[in-house]
């Protein structure tokens, strides 16, 4: 079924032919743009919208249940009172998630496009970086030690300073003169932006404490994606545009300093004296599997803000607001993703 925004460009449903192509491996999906492996070239932008988010809170709400499983996620709503067609329709929500291999992605940081989850779902993702913070209390201490801005205090204020940027965010579409308030939530993201860039940047100068910027690097990543979303909202799309490119700067230039080769053989230099041990040789198998999906969150956040960049020059040049791109998107309730095929120019 399809929509009509500004000139029918905006398809309610991603095509078959690219689901098609993402499951045969001719085409790839890199953050929200999928690309062709032959050609290069883009051939879809992808969004985010309301029914995504639902998705979202669902699997947040239930750790046990990620990565998305489609069977398993629709028994549990169905547990809860959902009817046999919402099932349907949650089934088949998932179906596209899994088919375009989005589902991580999806309950990332920064999503997939420009961010348009409600107050809910930002504040579970921001629990969730708040309690990998917390189980790395320790460790921060111990660096923060001669390090002020990683002072536990200072850092809970940042995040209450976040958290409250969301949910003005999501309050700034039921205001009757909505764009003050989504002005002063970019530029306090703006804010918050800088500071978890720093953060992330004293715990990365050490490969050995990457671990301890992954919050810090997510934190990062949301304040970024709020700030792009409050600037498309208040009609700023210029400005839109400039932070989305600034954010992807911040997260590619800290995470050029987060590598799988360079923290594992830091850290293990600290194990010497298993040094040319069968059990340095298991240390070393250990910690790279656990440093391994780090570094792969890093490298997914990095993408996903770069190609939402993309998106974003794809919308100027088809004449589309940023803010009826951001309404479309939210009120889109059943397909958890828009496809925005690119102009023929």
């Amino acid at each position: 079924m399809m929509a009509t925004l500004l000139g029918d460009v905006l398809l309610r449903q991603v095509p078959a032919h690219l689901l098609a192509g993402v499951q045969a491996g001719d085409l790839q999906v890199y953050g929200s743009i999928i690309r062709s492996l032959t050609s290069g070239h883009i051939v879809g932008h992808l969004q985010e919208t309301s029914g995504l988010a639902k998705l979202g809170a669902t699997a947040l709400a239930a750790p046990a249940s990620l990565p998305l499983q489609g069977a398993g996620l629709a028994a549990d709503l169905v547990g809860h009172g959902v009817s046999f067609v919402q099932n349907e329709q949650i089934k088949a929500a998932v179906n596209v998630v899994q088919n375009l291999q989005i589902a991580n992605l999806a309950l990332g940081a920064v999503g997939i496009g420009v961010s348009v989850a409600g107050f809910a779902i930002l504040s579970a993702k921001i629990n969730r970086v708040e309690a990998s913070m917390d189980a790395m209390a320790g460790r921060l201490d111990e660096i923060a030690r001669g390090v002020d801005l990683l002072r536990r205090d200072r850092i809970a204020d940042d995040f209450t300073r976040l958290r409250t940027v969301a949910e003005q965010m999501d309050e700034g579409w039921s205001l009757t003169d909505p764009a003050p308030q989504w002005r002063q939530v970019a530029s306090e993201a703006h804010s918050l932006v800088n500071m978890f860039e720093r953060r992330a940047s004293e715990l990365t100068a050490d490969p050995a404490d990457v671990a301890a910027a992954e919050p810090f690097l997510e934190a990062l990543a949301l304040a970024a994606s709020l700030r792009v979303a409050a600037r498309l909202a208040s009609g700023d799309d210029a400005a839109g545009r400039a932070a989305a490119n600034e954010g992807a700067r911040a997260l590619v230039g800290v995470g050029e300093r987060v590598s799988l080769g360079a923290s594992v053989l830091r850290q293990m230099c600290l194990e010497t004296a298993l040094g040319g041990t069968k059990a340095w040789d298991q240390a070393l198998a250990g910690r790279v599997d656990t440093l391994r999906p780090l570094i792969e969150r890093t490298r997914q956040r990095e993408a996903a803000a770069a190609s939402t960049s993309l998106t974003l020059a794809e919308l100027q040049r088809q004449g589309i607001s940023g803010r009826a791109w951001l309404e479309e998107a939210r009120s889109e309730e059943a397909e958890p993703v828009l496809c925005l095929l690119p102009s023929a120019s």
